[in-house]
């Protein structure tokens, strides 16, 4: 997938998660992380005076498939890329998106 479309599917993940929360959410694209094998993506809501969120961690897309992966809150990061990353990752069910 070109980078485009993976921008495109964490922009449709997030607007799916805006009609479930009912709230405008954004994707602080200036974190985003490029790996060889997806994208990492860091959101929160736009008014972040009005809303604060809990549990939304990154979110990777992967490049082959467009898959979403949504990683943890309680480790950093990097935890779950290395996790992803060494095959030792399992995402629950709650936690794979498929964008069609």
């Amino acid at each position: 997938m070109t980078i485009e479309e993976i921008n495109e599917i964490a922009k449709r993940y997030i607007e799916y998660l805006e009609k479930k929360m009912n709230i405008k959410l954004v994707i602080a694209q200036e974190l985003t992380i490029y790996k060889t094998y997806g994208n990492v993506y860091f959101w929160g809501a736009q008014d972040t005076k009005k809303h604060r969120l809990a549990g939304n961690g990154p979110f990777l897309v992967e490049s082959e498939a467009g898959r979403v992966l949504r990683f943890g809150t309680a480790d950093p990061t990097e935890y779950y890329i290395t996790q992803y990353e060494n095959g030792n990752w399992k995402p629950g069910s709650n936690d794979i998106w498929y964008p069609n």
